[in-house]
This record gives structure tokens, sequence and C-alpha cells, in this order.
């Protein structure tokens, strides 16, 4: 998936080596370049100019009407721009050879109307807006991409096989709490066409029904979904990008082109999904904020005698496993009695540690996390994790163990339970790989399962038997009569010798 900001970062990389290493030869040959931008009166208007040389790689960013300077040489342009009356939008690229003083134009008058649809349309109640990207072919980072409302947009045409032109359409509801949204999109491989005017049909679509819950986090969020669709080409990715904004806890169904998806969610923390294939014409349903945000990841794994911790985040969501929680915490590890490693960290640390350790043995690694500045009720506000563990320093490899994923069934849109019922607690057994090849994952099993819940936030903590069944563990936890929040522990003991213990404060609530 190609992103217009990854190649904005080589601005201040490349454009400085072009110009320090310029020689008295090669400064000689420098010309200028004047990009005219012009809206669809014919007025000059601001705009950013992708450019890049495709000699020498140099790509950045210039400014639209202002001569800039720039070495001589075969250069492809990309931009957008609003116009005057801030309603009309336009997207273009061509090529320009520049040779001395060399101005060229992107001319809005030339620009042709760019009209998508959905067939069948999902109806009245939608804000309808298109969107369009020009990029240039064969990896060059020009390519500039605007959406604006539908029959806004414009394109000018440009017959040239080195560029090519992705489109597409979104319907958002415009009552803040329920109605479905909608996207499709497409992609002209061969040049800029004049003019579009397309029907996307709802048959290529996958749909998504996403179960947006409140407790772990809570407020408005906002959502986003960016995707890359099958058979789409880099192009096409700025034209399958749904960002919208939601009231927690809410249900929706979003209906997007079948391939690749990104899912996250942003209230007080960040939350996000790896990317995931949905195929066409099939509906997925997605539970987002469930409870429990809790420790996961990957396991700790032994690198020419350092122990790298892993993921260090303790607070991640069942579903969307990646990103940024704001968490302050402790960490530490020990040996034969004595502390290895120890650090406190807050939000702004970013912790990878990887101490080394005198050799092979048992080693406890402890670390405890709390979520600061969470409205009041919030769940999964404190979380610790202690693995207790053989590592083998001289060898690259994983260590055994499990984290405890808690999901406790039937809980409403709040991840709340009934007063006095009896909730199911599902306890995923995980220890994820760490995708390295070179990093050897050791075979496992469990052994023993211990469990506890309380209902008064560690004051005490009840036993509860964990129970084994169709593979799946699973405990019975008996919720208070008068509501208050439930926080959950377990203990895994491997076939090895190993342990790790899981805690969550605040797991889930009752009503």
């Amino acid at each position: 998936m190609r992103r217009i900001t990854t190649a904005a970062s080589l601005v201040t990389v490349l454009v400085p080596l072009v110009l320090a290493g310029a020689s008295t030869a090669s400064a000689a040959t420098k010309g200028s370049l004047t990009v005219k931008t012009l809206d669809r009166s014919g007025k000059p208007v601001y705009a950013q100019v992708a450019v890049y040389n495709t000699k020498t790689n140099d790509f950045r960013y210039i400014e639209g009407n202002k001569k800039t300077s720039l070495p001589n040489g075969s250069y492809e342009l990309a931009t957008s721009f609003v116009g005057g009356n801030n309603e009309d939008a336009v997207v273009g690229g061509h090529s320009v050879r520049v040779s001395g003083a060399t101005t060229t134009t992107f001319d809005g008058r030339k620009g042709r109307a760019v009209n998508v649809s959905l067939s069948p349309s999902p109806g009245g109640g939608y804000d309808h807006s298109v969107s369009a990207a020009v990029c240039a072919t064969d990896d060059s980072p020009a390519e500039m991409s605007i959406s604006a409302s539908a029959g806004d947009l414009y394109a000018i045409p440009n017959t040239s096989t080195a560029y090519e032109f992705s489109y597409g359409t979104t319907y958002q509801p415009r009552s803040t709490s329920g109605g479905d949204f909608w996207l499709a999109s497409a992609t002209h491989r061969r040049g800029v066409p004049s003019g579009v005017s397309a029907k996307l049909t709802r048959s290529g679509l996958t749909t998504l029904k996403v179960s947006a819950h409140s407790g772990p986090d809570s407020g408005d969020a906002d959502f986003s979904f960016q995707g890359e669709p099958t058979g789409a080409g880099s192009c096409s990715w700025s034209s399958n990008i749904l960002d919208f904004q939601r009231q927690l806890p809410d249900s929706f169904g979003v209906h997007v082109p079948a391939g690749h998806w990104e899912v996250s969610q942003q209230s007080h923390d960040y939350i996000y999904s790896g990317s995931r294939t949905y195929a066409a014409g099939k509906t997925t349903s997605l539970s987002l904020g469930h409870a429990v945000w809790g420790p996961g990841g990957r396991l700790p794994y032994t690198w020419y005698h350092q122990l790298y911790f892993g993921d260090d985040n303790l607070f991640m969501d069942p579903k969307l496993t990646g990103g940024g929680v704001l968490a302050s915490g402790s960490v530490k590890l020990t040996h034969a009695g004595k502390t290895l490693y120890s650090h406190t960290y807050s939000p702004s640390t970013q912790l990878d540690p990887h101490p080394r350790i005198p050799g092979s043995g048992w080693y406890t690694l402890t670390e405890t996390a709390h979520r600061g500045g969470l409205p009041a009720g919030s769940l999964s506000t404190s979380a610790s994790l202690s693995l207790h563990f053989y590592a083998d320093a001289g060898k690259n490899q994983q260590i055994r163990n499990y984290i405890t994923r808690f999901w406790p069934e039937a809980l409403d849109s709040r991840n709340q339970a009934a007063a006095g019922s009896t909730t199911t607690v599902d306890l995923g057994m995980q220890r994820n790989g760490t995708g390295d090849g070179t990093i050897r994952q050791l075979s496992d099993g469990v052994k023993s399962v211990r469990a506890w819940y309380t209902t008064d936030n560690g004051a005490h903590w009840k036993a509860t038997t964990a129970k084994l069944s169709g593979g799946k563990w699973t405990v019975a936890v008996h919720n208070p009569g008068s509501g208050g929040r439930v926080g959950l522990r377990s203990t895994v003991t491997d076939t090895h010798g190993d342990s790790s213990t899981t805690t969550v404060y605040n797991a889930y609530a009752v009503r």
C-alpha cells in the first residue's frame, strides 16, 4: 500500500544530498520550474506539486505558481487542489522536461468531471462523495489525490501511459447513529481519461458488521478502514480510505471492495488490526472494544545471550491487537535472586529492553501497567503479567509459556453483565511466534490452569475452576447482585514447568 506521507519524508533526506553533492559542472546544468496551478475559473490557486526526477530519483514537493530551482532533466508531476470557490476539486499529472527556465501548467478549466456512484444506490439519507488519484507508474512517488462532494471533482486528462488513475465513491449516513457505510472504487490503468461516468456495482464488495463496544474506551471514536482491493494496484490506496466518527457504543455495517483491509479505532487510545483479507459477497462480524483489554503479543526470546522482551503492550484489544495505548508501569527481570533489569516507564517512553542474561537457567519477568486519564467507570484500567521461564542463553529461540487472553461471553454493548448472573469467560492460551524464521519457536503444552476473580478491585480473590472442553478452557464467574466491576486472573503452567500469571483489573462491569 503506497502512501504519500511516506514519500514526503524523503524530502528532507534527498534534497540536501542532491544540493550538497552538486559539482561545479552539475551546478551549471541547473534550471528552474514554475508550475502554474489554475482553478476552474482560470485563477491561480495554492497547490502542492509532487515532483520526481526520473533519472536521479530526487523527489520533493514544491508550491504551485512559484519558481523553484531544479537540475535540468525529466520529471513526473502530480498535483491536486481546491478552487477559489472552495468547492471544485482538481487532480492531474503529467511529465515535463526541465531545461533552463521552464514553465508548465495544470489548468483546472481543462478538467473533466469525475462522476462515480454505486449501483444499486444506498438510497436517501447519505452524504455522497467522490475521490480520485493520479499516480505516475513504475513505483514513482509522484502521486496526488483529492475528494469532494459528488459533482465537484474534475481530472485533467492525460494520454501518457506513464500515469494511471484511480477513483472511488463513498456514502456516509447523515445520522450520527445507525446506518451503513459504503465505499467502491476502480482504476484506469493507462493514462488519465477524459472524464469518468461510472456506476460501480455492489457485487465486488465485502461486508463488515461492526459492533463497537464501550468500557475499555468511551466517548467519540474515530474509525478508519484502509484497504487494498484485490488486483487494484498501488494507485488505489487513497480511493480506499473510509474515515468517520461514532459515539461508543454503536453498531454499523461497512461495505468495501474485497481485498486486504486494516481497521482502526481511536478515542482515548488508538487500536488497530493487521491487514486481513475479506472476500467479495461475504459478511464478517467484527467486535471492537470488547472486554478484556489485557496482555497479549509475542513472548520474549533469547538472541546471542540477550533476552528480548517482545511486545510489552499490556492492553491489547482482543480483535485490534495493535496500537499505542497510553499507560504507565514498571518492568523487572530477575534471576537466582538478583535483579538483572528494572525500569519504570510513562506513556511517552519507548520500551524496548534487551538485557544480557548471564547464562541458561530460570528467570522471572514481571510487568505491571496502569491506564491513566480515563473517564470514571472505565474498564481494563490496570494489568500485570508475570512470566517464570527457562531460558537457554546460547540459543536464539522463544521461551515457552502461555499468555491468557480473557474473553467474557454474553456481555452487552457496554461490556456489562447482569447483576447476579453467571458469566462464562473463555481463556485463550496465546503464544504467538516472533515472525522471524531465525528464532526457533519451541513446542509446548498446557499442564494446568488455575483462575480467580475479584469484585473488590483485588482486595479479595475468589478461586474458580478452569474447565477444558472441545479444546477450549473456560471459567464461570458468579457476578455480584448489586453491580460493580469484575477483575480476572489466570495462572497457566506448561508441561516443562514454565508458568505465567495474567491479571486484568476492572475487566468487565456488572449492571
